[in-house]
């Protein structure tokens, strides 16, 4: 009679283990990561907007957006923001490759999510901190994919006229591709005061 018990209470549990699991398994899984990804993109970036006032942690600023960025799944439209700020942060940090890496990356994302002409401009600015940091190579890359992405049917002929008029207008060395920079950029109280 025990034998007959603990056989009969292992075949229940066994059934009540798979039917927990396919109940679970009808729960959707996304919703939760979601919702805490989005609570971590949002504290990330505040995070470093609250350095912004202070020159010495800029650079630590870029790297707080820059993982906000790299947390989310690849080419969501939300790592655009992470990645230009980031470039943008490590500019004016005087950290030049990782500025030209990030703002590539935010060329990447907006042309993987169809703003063409975000892109566009995003290599051009990608171009000028190449120049800015006297790498030549990475320059004339960057005023290709520029050139590229902006021959877009989907773009209007005044959208291309105005990616080739920056690159027309590039600057011809480090100081004036970083006077040209600060000026598209502007300042980072600016930037703090329009989030």
């Amino acid at each position: 009679m025990r034998k007959g018990t603990i056989l009969g209470g292992a075949v229940a549990v066994t059934a009540l283990v798979a039917a927990n699991t396919a109940v679970a398994q009808e729960r959707p899984t996304y919703e939760l990561p979601a919702i805490e990804v989005e609570v971590l993109q949002t504290d990330l970036h505040q995070q470093a907007m609250d350095l912004y006032e202070i020159p010495e942690r800029w650079g630590e600023a870029a790297d707080l957006h820059r993982e906000a960025a790299e947390n989310l799944p690849k080419n969501d439209a939300g790592q655009f923001f992470g990645y230009s700020r980031a470039a943008l942060l490590y500019f004016y940090a005087g950290e030049l490759p990782e500025a030209r890496r990030s703002m590539e990356d935010a060329a990447e994302v907006a042309e993987a999510t169809g703003d063409l002409l975000t892109a566009a401009h995003a290599y051009v600015d990608a171009a000028f901190i190449a120049i800015a940091e006297d790498y030549d190579g990475m320059e004339r890359e960057f005023v290709a994919d520029a050139r590229s992405v902006a021959a877009s049917e989907v773009l209007t002929e005044a959208e291309r006229e105005s990616v080739e008029i920056r690159i027309e207008g590039a600057p011809s060395g480090v100081s004036s591709a970083t006077v040209a920079l600060a000026n598209r950029f502007g300042t980072l109280q600016a930037l703090a005061l329009a989030d």
